[in-house]
This record gives C-alpha cells, sequence and structure tokens, in this order.
C-alpha cells in the first residue's frame, strides 16, 4: 500500500512538475503583450514569469491536495478508482487553470485589461459572447481547444506515469532535482519580484509598474512605510522624466492631436469644488454662483466621473473611464489639455486647499507642471485655505504677463466633512456644532449635520464670488473660459450612506456644471453631461480639430451631439448609468456580480431582463474601458 503510494505521489507530482513547465511558456507569453525593453523590466518580467507560473497552478494543487486526501478516507479500498479519481481531478483542475490564463490572454490583447467582473457577466450572459463578435464558429474552436488541452494532459499524464518504462529513465534524476528545488525557486522568485515593485512603487520606476500590470491577478506589495522610515526619498515626477517615459502600455492619444493656428487662445479658470452636489445650486445656498450660471452654459443633468476625487478630477482632466487611472499613474501620463495649454505657452499656476500628492495629482494630471507651480493650502480648516488660495490666485492674475494667455486652477475644500464655515456663513442656524465622527450619532443627526454642510456652500459661493467679481471688473470674461463644478456629490443617508465613495446613488455622484464661453449666449442644457466632456469641450474651444474619440471618451458638451449613457468609477467598479437603469459593474474577479436599479436608484424587480436589454451599450464600454491601453501596431 504504501509503495502504491509513493507511486501515485509519484507520478502526480511529476505531472503537475511538467504542467508548471507549460504554465512558465503560458505566462511568458504575456511579456511580449507590452512595449518598453530595460534590464531592470526585463529582470522584473522572469521573477514574476517563474513565480506566477507557480502561483496560478496553486488551485489546482489545493485541489489535487484534497482528492488524494480524500481518496485515503473513502476510497482507500479500492486503489484503482483512487488512482481514477486523482488523476480525473488533476486532468480536470491543471487544464481549466491554464484555460483561464489563456482566456485572460486573449481579453488582454484585445481590450488591455484582464479577468474581472465585467468580463464574467459578459461571457455568463445570454448574448454576451455573440456580443463582442463571436459565432458558433468561435464557440468549436473554444471547444475544439478544451478538448485538445484535455487530450494533451491525458499524454503527458501517460508519460509521467510510464516514465520509468522509457530507456531515457537513466536521466530522470534531473527531472527529480527540479520537482524538489521548483517551489524554492519559484519563492525566492516571488519575493525578488515582490521588493522590486515594491521598490519601484515608491521611487517612480515605470517600466516595472507597466509590467506588473501586465500579469493577470498581479498582487502589488509595497514597502510605503519601511523605506520612508528608512528615509529613502520618494520620487518625485519631473516633465523630463514623463518626457523619457514614453508609452509602454498606453494608447494615448488615439491620433495626434491638431490645433488650428489661428484659434483662439482663452485664458482658463477652472474651478473645482470638493463634495458640491447639483441641488445646492440654487438661490438660497449659492445665490451669486446660481446669478452666474443663468447667464452662461448651465448643465442641469451632469454627472462625476467617480464617487470620490481621485476618479472624478481623472475623468475630468483625461476624459477618460477611472479604470485607466493605474495605467496613467505608472507612466505618469499627462491629459492631453493639459500638453496642449503648455505647448501653447500658457502662464499656470494651481492652487489646491488639499494636496496635489494624494491623490497623485502630481504624478497624473499635472505630471509636467512645474512643481512651483503647484500651491498646496492644506489645513484642518478648509475655509480658511480656500479664502487664501483664492486671494493668491487673483494676485497671479494681477501679476501675470498680459500678453501671454493664462490658466488657473483651484480645488476648494469648504463642502468636505466636516463641513467648516466662519460664524457670518451660517445661513442655517440649526446646525450641529461639535462633529465627532467618533461620537456622533449619524442617523439621529443627519439633517443638523446636513445643514452644516449647507452653511459650507454658502461660504464656497462667496469665494466663487470673488473670483467672478474680480474678472468682471477686470473685464476678463470677455477673454476666459471659467469651469465651475464640483468634484463629486455628497449623501446624506438618503440611502443609507454618508459621505460619498461609498454608492453610485444621484446625490454621490450628480454635480453643478457651468460654463462661461466668451460671447456666447447663456443657455440651459438638460440632456445628460458628464465630467468625461469637459477636456473636450474646452479642447475644441481652442481650436483642436480631432474629433473627441481621438484621445477621450467625451463628447463636446457645446455640440448637438447627446450622449445615450455616462460612466462613473470608483476602486473596483464601473457603474453604467442612462436614462432608465443603473448598473454597477465590477472590475475585480472576486466581486462578480453586479448590481442594477433605476436610475434614480429604486429596485428593479427583473434584473437579469434590464442586463439583457441594455447589453449592447454595455459591450461598447466593454470596448471603451481598453480602448487606450492597447498595444500599439
Amino acid at each position: 500500500m504504501d509503495s502504491e503510494k509513493t507511486n501515485i505521489n509519484l507520478w502526480v507530482n511529476r505531472f503537475f512538475f511538467v504542467n508548471y513547465l507549460l504554465m512558465l511558456i503560458n505566462v511568458f507569453s504575456f511579456t511580449t503583450l507590452t512595449e518598453g525593453s530595460g534590464i531592470a523590466a526585463n529582470a522584473f518580467s522572469f521573477a514574476t514569469t517563474i513565480a506566477y507560473a507557480l502561483v496560478y497552478l496553486i488551485p489546482a494543487g489545493l485541489v489535487i491536495a484534497i482528492a488524494k486526501t480524500l481518496t485515503k478516507i473513502l476510497l482507500i479500498r479500492d486503489k484503482t478508482y483512487a488512482r481514477i479519481f486523482i488523476y480525473f481531478i488533476s486532468i480536470l483542475t491543471l487544464t481549466l487553470s491554464h484555460l483561464v490564463i489563456l482566456v485572460d490572454r486573449t481579453i488582454y490583447k484585445m481590450y488591455g485589461f484582464h479577468f474581472n467582473g465585467f468580463v464574467w457577466n459578459i461571457l455568463t450572459t445570454k448574448g454576451g459572447i455573440e456580443s463582442l463578435g463571436f459565432d458558433y464558429g468561435a464557440y468549436l474552436v473554444a471547444a475544439g481547444a478544451t478538448v485538445g488541452f484535455i487530450i494533451a494532459e491525458i499524454l503527458i499524464l501517460i508519460v509521467c506515469i510510464k516514465w520509468n518504462n522509457f530507456k531515457i529513465s537513466r536521466t530522470s534524476k534531473l527531472p527529480h532535482y527540479l520537482r524538489i528545488s521548483m517551489p524554492y525557486i519559484a519563492g525566492l522568485m516571488f519575493i525578488a519580484q515582490g521588493i522590486s515593485f515594491g521598490v519601484s512603487s515608491y521611487s517612480g520606476c515605470s517600466s516595472i509598474l507597466v509590467r506588473s500590470y501586465t500579469f493577470p491577478f498581479y498582487l502589488p506589495i509595497t514597502f510605503k512605510r519601511v523605506l520612508s522610515n528608512l528615509e529613502f526619498e520618494p520620487y518625485k515626477s519631473t516633465a523630463l522624466r514623463t518626457k523619457q517615459s514614453k508609452n509602454l502600455a498606453l494608447n494615448y492619444p488615439l491620433k495626434k492631436i491638431r490645433q488650428c493656428p489661428d484659434s483662439t487662445k482663452y485664458n482658463i479658470v477652472w474651478l473645482v469644488a470638493e463634495s458640491l452636489r447639483a441641488d445646492m445650486l440654487n438661490p438660497e445656498v449659492m445665490p451669486q454662483t446660481y446669478k452666474f450660471a443663468q447667464k452662461n452654459q448651465w448643465f442641469l443633468n451632469h454627472y462625476s466621473g467617480g464617487n470620490g476625487t481621485r476618479k472624478a478630477l481623472f475623468s475630468m482632466f483625461y476624459g477618460l473611464y477611472g479604470n485607466y487611472w493605474d495605467a496613467f499613474l505608472n507612466e505618469q501620463r499627462s491629459p492631453v489639455i493639459m500638453d496642449l495649454l503648455q505647448n501653447n505657452g500658457y502662464q499656470m499656476e494651481l492652487y489646491t486647499s488639499a494636496r496635489f500628492t494624494y491623490p497623485e495629482f502630481d504624478k497624473t494630471l499635472f505630471s509636467k507642471v512645474p512643481k512651483d507651480k503647484l500651491h498646496e493650502q492644506p489645513t484642518s480648516i478648509g475655509w480658511k485655505s480656500d479664502r487664501e488660495n483664492v486671494a493668491k490666485m487673483l494676485q497671479f492674475i494681477s501679476d501675470r504677463n498680459t500678453n501671454i494667455p493664462f490658466m488657473s486652477f483651484l480645488f476648494f475644500e469648504s463642502p468636505h466633512a466636516r463641513y467648516y464655515f466662519p460664524p457670518e456663513c451660517a445661513i442655517k442656524k440649526n446646525y450641529l456644532k461639535n462633529f465627532n465622527y467618533a461620537t456622533t450619532n449619524l442617523t439621529k443627526n443627519i439633517d443638523l449635520i446636513h445643514n452644516r454642510y449647507i452653511n459650507s456652500c454658502y461660504h464656497l459661493d462667496t469665494q466663487l464670488a470673488r473670483i467672478l467679481n474680480y474678472l468682471k471688473r477686470e473685464k476678463l470674461l470677455d477673454t476666459t473660459i471659467v469651469i465651475i463644478t464640483g468634484d463629486h456629490g455628497e449623501e446624506f443617508m438618503e440611502h443609507g450612506h454618508w459621505g460619498h465613495n461609498s454608492a453610485f446613488v444621484e446625490q454621490q455622484i450628480k454635480t453643478p456644471m457651468i460654463i462661461h464661453v466668451p460671447g456666447m449666449k447663456p443657455k440651459r442644457y438638460t440632456k445628460m453631461t458628464s465630467h468625461l466632456d469637459i477636456a473636450p469641450t474646452v479642447m475644441h474651444l481652442l481650436g483642436v480639430e480631432n474629433p473627441s474619440e481621438d484621445f477621450s471618451l467625451g463628447i463636446d458638451m457645446l455640440s448637438d451631439k447627446e450622449r445615450k449613457y455616462t460612466i462613473i468609477s470608483d476602486w473596483d467598479s464601473l457603474a453604467y448609468r442612462d436614462d432608465k437603469y443603473k448598473i454597477v459593474l465590477p472590475l475585480k474577479a472576486s466581486a462578480l456580480g453586479n448590481i442594477i436599479t433605476t436610475a434614480n436608484d429604486e429596485k428593479v424587480k427583473d434584473s437579469s431582463s434590464v442586463y439583457y436589454q441594455e447589453q449592447r451599450n454595455l459591450i461598447q464600454v466593454f470596448c471603451e474601458s481598453g480602448e487606450f491601453t492597447k498595444k500599439k501596431h
């Protein structure tokens, strides 16, 4: 019996080892799907391939181990059935492991991202695969490939079992030593690639960060706290570094930007407020901004590109969905709208009452802007920082070279929790005086907290008015594009949440949107618009001749085009919203379900039929989510 068990273990281990060699080839194929080279990147890819070829087989190994244990408990008396059972499980699980990686490689090659919940929904929904362009012929090919894999695995297993019958059995010790050392080598490579990634993440080595994105289900490991304690200096991006960091994985823009040579170089004042939801723009809470909206382009059905600041501002400046964030951060790639302004010689001074380093806007949105042009004013009291930043912005505009166009950006913190404001801005007298996160009962005090928020928005209005009045007084509105919006909204338990970043309900994703365009007659727009549309709109006003789809997923808000749907992002999901429904699509394989409601966040009885009805648009979103990270040809 012991000899029989030893033989089974020997054959299964040998079979597993051969599959590891095959998985090495399978995983190595991913390294051909990204551009860029270098000793560090190639060494990282080598170590990751060695390590992850084993990582991807761990689930199969665990199932095989469980099967072997079951044979001891249930099938111990029948050795033949025990062997058949173990061999069947081994063939099935290892075949499935290879197929998963191959399917992921196909998806990555076509769309630029790995297997996730979104892909799962497409593959498991009726008509989903056909919508991607696959027909019955594709099913036959897939079935044939699966059968071929199973047959190949059976043949490999037979060879492993009969290995000692071959004349080359004298050399069998070499594979044995390799089998014994395989997990140790893979473990060392896992540690090596993990350290490489952690150091690169801290130091900004884009080539390694981009390579890591190539591997499916990659587990990022960072050492920020350790390296910081050891007094290593974190990487600070520069224009030179960005210029040298060529597009390794990004395909952005899709075509070279063309600008009409005699286009008007408008000044730009870009004003964004933290957590400013759409319903705050009314005569009571924001009277002066409300008057300004009535005299300009006012978009009444506008949505953020994220329910948090990171993805919201990313969508605003790039015109792309939030799932692209990591790729752009890894490559320190600035948006084409900022490239355009800098190429046109714009004077720039940018201000925030938070920080440019977190989220990492200094490595994305403003990665090419010199650091001395990025002014932070992060204090515990947002309204004071806002006032100081407004003063600095107006001073910059006053001192500028009037012969050169300027661009200035200001991020306000007044409406950020815990919603601070000076006493004179308390238009709601009944508000929560002491707001402590740890001790405040949200359910009981939510109305009083909401009143704090209203008061902070009123203070925001006073600061926006300072800027608008100055521009009017100096007659700069005749030559300046002014943008006023919020990064995202804020919920006050309307759907069981407080704040933002927690759900895609209307209160968290709908923001005000005002654009002042010199010489344009006032107009109210009820069509759906998005932060995705801001960059294309401004770029066309500046004379860019490319259609919006060459560099973004947005549209020109001032054109006659209307969007059928919009996309809002968070860390793990994309939320699809059209005029009827809202569907939350997970981006991680660990979250394979989706949430479906009406557009106004009401429950839907038959969610499966809704997903089927919206499938054509969802397929389009699926393709758009990888359009700008495909490998260049």
